[in-house]
């Protein structure tokens, strides 16, 4: 899972087991175990550090989380997936400065990735947004050019397949075109959309818009926004909310 440089030794404690009780639901025990091996300070300690890193921050404890995963980016500076989870922990801690460094940090790991797994990615995950009832997870496309792509995606976590209720932030050729003919904007004005997403039953969805950006919109801006949603604070623009945003439904 990690690229880089630094050659594996024999741990104190197994890996394979720590990585086994994770597998099976045992998230503490596992927690215990791979610090277990970090502490045994074998000579390779990224796969412990990156397991204990994400699951604090699946647990919502960012805190421990931080400097582990600090370790971690020093250990493998070239590793997409520990610069992944390290913008997630700068976010959770209120490090703009640290996130902005760390994403620019990802992108150098992105481009100049030898493996085709992380060559083919398209996203990135850079936010958890915890809340009452949800966990969110944020996705930013790594290559937001063009004018009929998503930019920002975010997902419940949990359940059974796949999530049904959506937020993007979009622009389309459709939208675009109406927005131009009708000279609401420039030719070249590309427009932005932010969207709860609703999968129907009969294979279409229902859209509502909470906002339009003629520019590419801030990652903050929009994190705020989405806030504002699943607490109910805002309505959409064109018709009611979707239930399972304000709890109509059961998330």
């Amino acid at each position: 899972m990690l690229s880089g440089t630094v050659m594996a030794a024999e741990p104190a404690v197994d890996p394979a087991s720590a990585k086994g009780l994770l597998n099976s639901g045992n998230r503490q025990k596992a927690l215990r175990a791979f610090d277990a091996i970090i502490a045994a300070k074998p000579l390779d300690p990224s796969e412990a550090l990156y397991y204990s890193g994400l699951i604090n921050l699946e647990d919502g404890n960012w805190q421990a989380a931080k400097p582990t995963l600090q370790r971690l980016v020093r250990l493998r500076p070239g590793s997409f997936p520990a610069w992944e989870l390290m913008i997630q922990a700068y976010q959770a801690a209120g490090e703009t400065e640290n996130r902005d460094s760390a994403i620019e940090a990802l992108y150098d790991a992105w481009h100049s990735a030898l493996d085709p797994q992380t060559q083919a990615l398209v996203t990135f995950r850079r936010d958890r947004i915890a809340g009452p009832g949800y966990t969110l997870m944020a996705l930013e496309t790594l290559d937001p050019g063009g004018e009929d792509v998503v930019r920002f995606l975010f997902a419940p976590l949990g359940g059974q397949g796949q999530p049904r209720h959506l937020i993007l932030v979009r622009t389309d050729n459709e939208t675009n075109a109406r927005w131009r003919d009708n000279g609401t904007v420039s030719s070249r004005t590309i427009v932005y959309h932010l969207d709860t997403v609703e999968q129907l039953a009969n294979g279409k969805t229902s859209d509502r818009a909470y906002a339009f950006y003629l520019e590419p919109p801030d990652y903050d801006d929009v994190r705020a926004t989405v806030l504002k949603i699943v607490s109910g604070a805002i309505k959409p623009l064109n018709g009611d909310a979707d239930p399972y945003w304000t709890g109509g439904e059961g998330r």
